[in-house]
């Protein structure tokens, strides 16, 4: 009996603290096929939650945090926290409003996706928009492969 109320006890810590997965949103994923030179990410399916976009060059996967920020901008990063890289944890996952660096613990809003490119944060990267649609170059996401050679993040 004993036994049993630690366990609640431990369980309840870990939901109410944040410490588990119970307020982890679940993870939208996007695999844009390229042409022209360009991957496309279609804004209707961007939310103020995190969607991570997946490109593959060679074997590695490249992956993007793409969302929508409190002002109604869209924002764009590279899922890597430059400063942990090249942890293979150093990728963000989404719980509650924020990202969580998943190497440091360091948190950001989706506001700061795409703000800074140094420091602790989600590496900013260019795009260009039209009213439907974000492009990213694949020259870039190709020069950024390296920087996801050990890389561990969620893909789908």
């Amino acid at each position: 009996m004993k036994r049993k109320n630690i366990f609640t006890l431990l369980f309840s810590f870990i939901c109410f603290t944040g410490l588990g997965f119970a307020n982890a949103k679940n993870p939208v994923f996007f695999n844009p096929a390229a042409e022209n030179g360009m991957i496309s990410i279609k804004k209707s399916q961007l939310s103020k939650d995190a969607a991570f976009v997946n490109y593959k060059v060679g074997e590695i996967t490249v992956q993007l945090i793409a969302v929508i920020a409190d002002d109604n901008t869209y924002r764009v990063s590279f899922n890597t926290c430059q400063s942990c890289n090249p942890s293979p944890k150093a990728y963000f996952l989404q719980k509650g409003r924020k990202l969580v660096c998943q190497n440091c613990g360091n948190q950001f809003t989706m506001n700061d996706v795409g703000a800074a490119s140094f420091g602790c944060n989600p590496a900013r990267i260019p795009f260009t928009q039209t009213d439907t649609e974000i492009f990213v170059s694949t020259e870039i996401l190709e020069k950024a492969a390296p920087a996801f050679r050990l890389w561990q993040g969620m893909t789908k």
